[in-house]
């Protein structure tokens, strides 16, 4: 009877440090998933071209373009002048040469092409106007607002997703603080079941991203995600394993 309980006892344990290691690699897929959807973001928002027309009668466009690149959510990807925008406009529209002398330089209009220096939420089409509107000589501003709300749609989803990832983080964490006074204050000889249940855990935990690892790299899966969030998954998850013990 006695080995019998024991077996069950030991084949339970098995269990539960498979179903740790198999939750581990969950969700660090799940994990994995979202830096593919932030560097698809970012990749995203550098298409996310902003076309900065300068006044004609402004002369010194070269500062302007340094003042919006000195400003703190753009970048200017390219500046194009008044020969370059004349000779850009014929190329595509040869019948302008007819129209438009080279030397009449108020005729086309110098433009920088500008993006966000990181991936734009719902406040920063209203930053950006306002931090244009406070540099001289600058006449129209021009993008695709369809790819805009797109891009603020993909991060706010980022945020959803980081949310609910720290929300569960903080509320192990403080589970498992509390799993370790309870216990310790219960037996203080449990102290050391304690560590070996904490290190059995990790070793699961582990193992079961060692697993993930090996068949992503069989099956030629990408994995996006870095060495912290791993180690920070693992811990989490082996966290969660000694609460439920």
């Amino acid at each position: 009877m006695k080995n019998k309980k024991s077996r069950i006892k030991s084949v339970s344990k098995i269990l539960k440090f498979i179903g740790i290691a198999s939750f581990c690699a969950f969700c660090i897929l799940a994990s994995n998933h979202y830096y593919q959807i932030k560097d698809y973001a970012s990749r995203l928002s550098n298409d996310v071209k902003i076309i900065v027309f300068f006044d004609k009668n402004f002369k010194d466009n070269t500062s302007a373009a340094a003042e919006i690149e000195a400003a703190e959510i753009l970048s200017v990807k390219e500046y194009v002048d008044h020969q370059k925008a004349y000779l850009q406009a014929v190329e595509k529209n040869p019948f302008l040469k007819n129209l438009v002398a080279i030397n009449d330089l108020k005729a086309i209009q110098a433009y920088a092409v500008v993006v966000p220096k990181s991936i734009p939420d719902e406040k920063f089409l209203a930053e950006m106007k306002n931090t244009l509107s406070k540099i001289t000589g600058i006449d129209e501003i021009v993008f695709d607002a369809s790819l805009f709300k797109h891009c603020v749609k993909t991060k706010n989803l980022l945020l959803f997703y980081l949310k609910i990832f720290f929300i569960f983080m903080i509320a192990v964490f403080i589970l498992f603080i509390l799993k370790c006074i309870f216990f310790i204050i219960e037996d203080s000889e449990n102290t050391r079941k304690l560590i070996t249940n904490i290190f059995l855990y990790l070793s699961s935990s582990a193992f079961g991203f060692l697993i993930l690892w090996a068949v992503c790299a069989y099956v030629h899966y990408p994995l996006s995600i870095y060495a912290a969030p791993i180690a920070s998954i693992i811990s989490f998850t082996a966290a969660l394993g000694v609460i439920l013990e």
